[in-house]
């Protein structure tokens, strides 16, 4: 069978599955097991397990739960709803403040979650009741949880981010570090565009009456004393070199049980409950990932990627036409897929194309993930758009939410754009890491 025909079964089948409602995993690992049986003969099949044992047996792996339970914990320690009193004493007396105090508390949960789910569920819990008692728009008041959420991948710890540099093979920890400055960006950009909002439609996010005195804003702060620590501590010690990714992850994960007893939040009961949680996301996770290292690992060996990477190369087209036309493919990808799912099948298809064409591989994967970002926003299958429902007054319909998250999918390939024109924004921090 030629090489041409074996891609088009591969997806094809793959795709054929997933529309009946096979579940991604047993998709991925199904399709390839029947195309090495076939193709192959049943004694490769062996090399399917040894890959999946040398999947399971990575350290870096660890990182994943360790991150996974230091959300959960988050989620539950009451931590957001200081950030988000502070955030109102600071800003909500200005016009759209709320909406901008939203997104600050955004980008502390995203540096201390690294998980979508939580870090929207959480702020929509919090901020959405709030802005609309206060007169937001309502498209506004769930737009900017939704786009202040899916900083949660972006910023580090972030899930996606550590499956994109293993399945990649990159540094993890430099990937890790080169989405801190695009988050900030995006950050800014959201915030840029409230403000533009405050001043075009006053009526959006009108300010709201109540007035704070200084010294109430800043006993208000002391709830930024305890994110601001936890973040200090996993992101430093892998700046400095003094701890490794996994080593972080797990100051991480002792640091919010350390931050919920100073809080007087702690139970068995939250402990065991977050636990449970780490178990589930975790086996979600690996569950894809052994599918998904079957499925790459006999596409590879039957030289697929090889034949797509010289294809390409052999165009002799611009290198950024490449790069917009995956692009495309990738945001194609986020209306149906999941993100781990599209992390391992498209990440190291996309990585063995663009980087010999001189992308620098650290930038290719936050831009890889800024797009996973885009697809928790876009329908038909945007998880966002899921959280949100499930959580918004029920006036709020689903059309109401989708026509809420454009203007910040916009902002988000604004940030892709700027980054491609000075790449440094994503590269400085991971090159000026101590090793």
């Amino acid at each position: 069978m030629s090489i041409e025909m074996i891609i088009l079964v591969m997806f094809g089948s793959l795709l054929v599955l997933l529309i009946s409602g096979v579940p991604i995993a047993f998709a991925l690992g199904g399709v390839s097991v029947c195309i090495v049986y076939f193709l192959q003969g049943p004694n490769v099949l062996i090399t399917m397990v040894y890959s999946t044992f040398a999947l399971m047996w990575q350290i870096l792996f660890v990182t994943i739960p360790l991150f996974v339970f230091m959300g959960a914990v988050l989620q539950r320690s009451g931590i957001a709803g200081g950030l988000y009193e502070a955030a109102h004493r600071w800003t909500g007396s200005m016009r759209g403040g709320l909406s901008i105090g939203t997104v600050l508390v955004g980008v502390f949960f995203a540096a201390m979650t690294g998980i979508t789910g939580a870090s929207t569920v959480t702020m929509g819990i919090i901020a959405i009741p709030s802005m609309l008692s206060r007169g937001y728009n309502k498209r506004l008041a769930v737009g900017c949880v939704a786009g202040a959420g899916s900083l949660a991948i972006l910023i580090p710890p972030s899930i996606p981010m550590v499956l994109l540099a293993l399945f990649t093979r990159q540094s993890v920890g430099k990937m890790l570090m080169g989405g801190i400055l695009p988050g900030i960006l995006i950050a800014s950009l959201f915030i840029i565009y409230i403000i533009i909002t405050g001043i075009l439609k006053p009526e959006a996010c009108p300010p709201h009456p109540e007035q704070f005195t200084l010294k109430e804003k800043i006993i208000s702060s002391k709830g930024m004393i305890l994110p601001l620590g936890l973040i200090s501590l996993v992101l430093g010690s892998m700046f400095f070199g003094l701890a490794t990714p996994t080593e972080s992850a797990a100051l991480g994960a002792f640091g919010t049980i350390i931050c919920c007893i100073i809080q007087k939040k702690f139970s068995w009961k939250l402990i065991q409950e977050a636990t449970f949680d780490t178990f589930r996301l975790t086996g979600i996770v690996m569950w894809i990932g052994f599918g998904a290292a079957c499925f790459s690992g006999t596409f590879t060996s039957l030289g697929g990627i090889d034949f797509i990477s010289e294809l390409i190369l052999g165009l002799g087209v611009n290198r950024w036409f490449v790069f917009t036309i995956i692009v495309f493919i990738i945001l194609l990808l986020g209306s149906f897929l999941d993100p781990t799912s599209i992390i391992m099948i498209a990440g190291p298809i996309t990585f063995s194309v663009l980087v010999p064409l001189g992308f620098d591989p650290i930038w290719l994967g936050v831009v890889f993930v800024i797009l996973l970002e885009c697809g928790y926003l876009t329908p038909p299958f945007g998880f966002n758009l899921f959280y949100l429902k499930s959580i918004v007054p029920k006036e709020i319909t689903m059309v109401d939410i989708i026509s809420s998250i454009w203007p910040w999918l916009i902002m988000l390939l604004m940030g892709v754009i700027i980054i491609s024109i000075f790449p440094q924004i994503v590269t400085w921090l991971p090159y000026a890491m101590m090793h």
